[in-house]
């Protein structure tokens, strides 16, 4: 069942209307703030997340945070780092991690002709 949206020509408000039968949706429904049935169905914006594939994979960064967490180098940024969980702030240094090792192969390779 969809949600459709339609657009007031006269009082310039949206309002919403539930649709049961998705093969048989009004052209113009009343407004919901002034009555009036000057509406136009509208082009409804679509929301959808990207999904970044992560540098390591989630057993290996498992595996790893607790090395991380007791490692001198690391240790301060689980315990002082952003007010995250663990395995953000583990997802976040392999990220980091794979950008560096990304640039130092891209820098010690010839450029593909």
């Amino acid at each position: 069942m969809p949600l459709i949206e339609y657009g007031c020509h006269d009082c310039k408000s949206i309002s919403e209307a539930l649709v049961r039968d998705r093969y048989s949706i009004p052209a113009s429904v009343a407004c919901e703030d002034c009555g009036g049935s000057n509406t136009v169905r509208l082009i409804s914006r679509v929301n959808y997340k990207m999904q970044k594939k992560a540098k390591y994979d989630d057993d290996f960064l498992g595996k790893a945070m607790p090395a991380m967490r007791k490692k001198k180098e690391t240790a301060q940024y689980f315990a002082e780092g952003p007010k995250a969980s663990d395995e953000a702030k583990m997802f976040e240094m392999g990220e980091q991690i794979g950008e560096r090792i990304d640039r130092m192969i891209e820098s010690n390779f010839p450029k593909k002709k």
